[in-house]
């Protein structure tokens, strides 16, 4: 099996941009019929995503892109199973809350310890996930059932498929009429798009981005819209396959309270600040002060980097999935220059060894021999 940044490489050359034509890679066969029925007639008004790590971003991506699109769909979502402290619970209780479990692997500790939380409520409870002790535990307790089915996943880091599930969600959603507005010929548009959108600039800017963040302390901020969706798994990407250190910051809560730090830092920083054109007057000019305080020509800047990453493309999808390209370019050439070997620590973390290397190769022999 190749190394993680050379499968990493060769997903961002054929398979990144692919996904998003492959929607249909999902089924929905176990969605029992009664809960299909309620979905189709409007019973739902809101749904809360469960999720650990990447089986929970594309929760909060397509939450945030159903928010601007005016879908009239509330979206929550929670990375952990003590909801209680995370979501309301009116929220919890409303009958019109239909809740979505979602892990890929289904193996993950976190996502059944929610399902068994939400005892009494499993008329309203869709299982997302390949399989797995989830889906074994869902057919034990009858409840329903959507299975992702891609046909080319990277078993180690499934975050690399975000784009395609993204594109699956809004098909599925579409189809059991949990939302009305069809966004298939948007998503399926969108490597045409992104062949235009992705410039060679943006590639020298994700080059000199990575260069800037060399043995720094890396910062990525900007408004809500993409702190919660972008920054989110931009991080991950950083975390995962650069393997560096990252924070995300609000972009105003930022300038009143973490830019002390950047008052004369002896480390080096490197600041990504990512400008929306549809920011507002107040923040983009708040944007352009902090620019000028930070590059300044003076002893106190000296270990201080700013990149900023304009979206100025027309839409959401075409602003997000282009800044992941981005984002995604900066990553590998930041983990090249670390060439940091992994050591399993997320699948020995979390407890899931579904996800270890030893794992994978064991049943990839297995397989080879069967």
């Amino acid at each position: 099996m190749l190394s993680r940044l050379d499968r990493y490489e060769e997903f961002l050359k054929t398979g990144y941009r692919a996904g998003f034509r492959r929607a249909d890679e999902y089924s929905v066969e176990e969605v029992r019929p009664d809960l299909a029925e309620r979905i189709a007639r409007g019973a739902f008004t809101r749904v809360v995503f469960s999720g650990m790590g990447c089986s929970a971003i594309v929760s909060d991506v397509t939450g945030i892109f159903l928010n601007a699109a005016d879908s009239g769909l509330e979206v929550h979502v929670f990375n952990d199973y003590e909801f209680p402290y995370l979501i309301p619970r009116s929220v919890v209780d409303d009958e019109g809350t239909l809740f979505i479990i979602s892990s890929y692997s289904g193996h993950s500790e976190e996502p059944i310890r929610v399902l068994r939380a939400l005892e009494g409520k499993y008329h309203r409870t869709l299982l997302l996930t390949s399989g797995g002790r989830l889906a074994d535990l869902g057919r034990q307790l009858g409840v329903s059932i959507a299975r992702w089915e891609l046909s080319e996943p990277d078993r180690e880091y499934p975050l690399f498929h975000v784009g395609q599930y993204f594109a699956i969600l809004l098909d599925m959603f579409l189809r059991l009429k949990l939302i009305g507005q069809d966004h298939r010929a948007e998503v399926a548009a969108l490597p045409d798009r992104l062949s235009t959108d992705f410039t060679p600039v943006h590639r020298e800017l994700a080059r000199t981005a990575a260069s800037r963040s060399r043995d720094a302390n890396l910062i990525m901020l900007a408004s809500p819209k993409w702190h919660e969706s972008l920054l989110k798994l931009a991080k991950m990407h950083f975390n995962e396959m650069a393997m560096v250190p990252a924070a995300r910051n609000y972009f105003h809560e930022f300038c009143h309270s973490e830019v002390a730090t950047l008052s004369d830092p002896e480390r080096k920083h490197s600041v990504l600040l990512f400008r929306d054109d549809d920011d507002d007057v107040y923040t983009s000019g708040k944007m352009d002060n902090l620019v000028r305080l930070l590059t300044r020509d003076i002893p106190q800047n000296l270990n201080v980097a700013v990149t900023e990453v304009k979206l100025d493309q027309p839409s959401f999808m075409r602003k997000y999935f282009t800044a992941l390209e981005f984002v995604q370019h900066m990553a590998l050439d930041l983990g090249r220059y670390c060439d940091t070997r992994s050591r399993d620590l997320i699948s020995e973390a979390a407890g899931n060894m579904w996800y270890h290397q030893s794992t994978i190769a064991a049943d990839m022999s297995a397989a080879s021999t069967a």
